[in-house]
C-alpha cells in the first residue's frame, strides 16, 4: 500500500500530533508499506524555524528505518509560522498557508492508494479534497478534537459570522472524506448529530508505547514527593491551577511540582511563580521522547488537567495513556471520557477541573493512600490490555489496507 500522511506537525517538533503521526508512519513503513509524509518546516511551538532547516519551496528527506531499505519519505513545504497561537487570525493564516503548500507537496508525492490526515486543524480537509479529486483515492480523517467548538470555547472565535462559516466549513470537510476515525464516542455522536452517515464513522482507540512508557530505575530515597506534569503548557490545559495549589502547599516542603514542557502559557506561569516566590515548583523544557519515561519514573503522582468546557467531554489527553503505562497513580482534573477512563481502570483520583482546593485534596489523598501502588499497577495493566501500540496499530493497519484495496478493486472493475 502506498499512503500519503498529511500533517502540519512532525518531528523534530514536539507534541502528541507530531509523535503519533511519526509512530504511525514508522510502523506502516516497517511493515513494508510505502509511506510519504507531507509536512511543514519545523517551527512549533515557538513560531521560529528550527536550526538547520533553511526554508525553501520544497525539501525532501528520507528516514531509513531498517537495514533492508525500509524508509519514510518526507516532503517538507513552507508555511507561515506564528507564535501568537491564541489569535484566530494568526492561526488561520498559519494553517491556511500549510493547507496550500501541502497541496503541491501531495502532488509531488505521486498517486497513493490512500490519504490520511489528523484534525484539528481541519484545513487539511481542503488539501485532501483536491488530492482526492486528482488521484481518485479514498481519504481518511482522524478526528481527535471538535472544531470550531474548541476555539469558540476559548474565545478565539467570537464573531457570529465567522462561527457560522467555520461550522459550514467543517461540515463540508466531514462530507467529502470517505471515513472519519474517532477514539471518542462522545466526539462521534456530536458529528453524527450533524447528519454525517454512521457508516463512514469508526472508533479506533488511541495507543501508547507500553514498552517505552514503563517505570525505569527505581526512585532513590528522597525527601520531596514529586507531582509531575509533562506536556504542552497552553491555555487549554488550564495549568494556573497548579500555581494556586503550589501557593496553598508552600508550607509543605516535602511536596513539589515539576512541569516538563513548553508552550504559549509557560512564560506567564513562570513569571507568576517568581512573583509568588514559589520554591516548590520547577519548570523543565521539552525533553526528547526517550528521556520522558526517566523523568516520569521519579513521580509519586502524575498530573493531567484540562480547562472545563463542553467540547472537551470527549477529549482524552494522550499523556494520560502514557501516565497509565508508567504504573504510577494518576491525579486528573478532567470531566467526561477521561474521568470515566481513570475511574474505570482504578488508576487514580479525579478532581474538579480548575479547583485548586480539590487538587490539593487529591494530592494528599494519594500520598496518604497505602493503595497508591495498586492504583499504578491497575493503570499499567489497563493500558497494556487496551492501548498497547503494537496491538492498536496492527488493527489500524489492517483496516487501512482494507479501505485502500477495496477502492482499488472498485476502480479496476469500473
Amino acid at each position: 500500500m502506498k499512503m500519503i500522511l498529511l500533517t502540519q506537525y512532525f518531528p523534530p517538533e514536539p507534541g502528541s500530533v507530531s509523535i503519533k503521526m511519526a509512530e504511525l508512519a514508522e510502523y506502516l513503513a516497517r511493515n513494508g508499506h510505502r509511506i510519504t509524509v507531507v509536512t511543514g518546516f519545523p517551527n512549533y511551538p515557538t513560531g521560529k524555524f528550527y536550526k538547520g532547516y533553511r526554508v525553501s519551496l520544497i525539501r525532501k528527506e528520507r528516514k531509513i528505518l531498517t537495514h533492508d531499505g525500509k524508509e519514510i519519505q518526507i516532503i517538507r513545504v513552507p508555511l507561515l509560522p506564528t507564535s501568537k497561537r491564541k489569535s484566530f487570525i494568526h492561526r488561520t493564516v498559519n494553517h491556511g498557508s500549510f493547507m496550500i503548500s501541502a497541496t503541491y507537496g501531495g502532488l509531488l508525492a505521486g498517486k497513493p492508494d490512500l490519504i490520511y490526515f489528523r484534525s484539528p486543524p481541519p484545513f487539511l480537509g481542503v488539501t485532501s479534497y483536491v488530492l482526492k479529486r486528482l488521484f481518485k483515492v479514498p481519504v481518511i480523517m482522524e478526528l481527535t478534537d471538535l472544531w470550531p467548538e474548541a476555539p469558540i470555547a476559548l474565545g478565539v472565535i467570537k464573531n457570529r459570522v465567522l462561527i457560522k462559516l467555520a461550522n459550514r466549513f467543517v461540515k463540508s470537510v466531514y462530507n467529502h472524506v470517505d471515513f472519519i476515525f474517532f477514539y471518542s464516542n462522545k466526539h462521534r455522536e456530536e458529528v453524527l448529530n450533524l447528519g454525517i452517515p454512521r457508516n463512514k464513522t469508526e472508533i479506533h482507540p488511541l495507543w501508547v508505547d507500553t514498552e517505552l512508557f514503563k517505570e525505569q530505575d527505581k526512585e532513590e530515597i528522597r525527601k520531596n514527593r514529586l507531582i509531575i506534569y509533562a506536556g504542552l503548557i497552553s491555555y487549554a490545559q488550564g495549568l494556573d491551577v497548579i500555581i494556586d495549589a503550589a501557593i496553598k502547599l508552600r508550607n509543605r516542603p516535602d511536596i513539589a511540582f515539576v512541569l516538563v514542557g513548553d508552550g504559549p502559557h509557560k512564560d506567564t506561569m513562570v513569571q507568576k511563580a517568581k512573583e509568588e516566590k514559589l520554591s516548590n515548583i520547577v519548570f523543565i523544557p521539552f525533553q526528547p521522547l526517550d528521556e520522558i519515561p526517566k523523568i516520569l519514573s521519579m513521580a509519586d503522582v502524575l498530573l493531567a488537567h484540562l480547562s472545563p468546557a463542553p467540547h472537551r467531554l470527549g477529549t482524552i489527553p494522550e499523556k494520560v495513556l502514557a501516565y497509565m503505562s508508567m504504573g504510577k497513580p494518576l491525579l486528573v482534573g478532567c470531566k467526561g471520557e477521561t474521568a470515566d477512563l481513570v475511574k474505570r481502570s482504578g488508576s487514580g483520583v479525579v478532581f474538579k477541573p480548575g479547583d485548586s482546593d480539590e487538587l490539593v485534596k487529591g494530592i494528599l489523598s494519594i500520598l496518604n493512600n497505602k493503595e497508591r501502588d495498586t492504583m499504578g499497577k491497575k493503570g499499567r495493566e489497563y493500558a497494556v490490555a487496551n492501548f498497547d501500540k503494537r496491538k492498536v496499530l496492527a488493527d489500524l493497519e489492517k483496516r487501512l489496507v482494507e479501505i485502500a484495496y477495496s477502492k482499488r478493486s472498485q476502480n479496476l472493475f469500473c
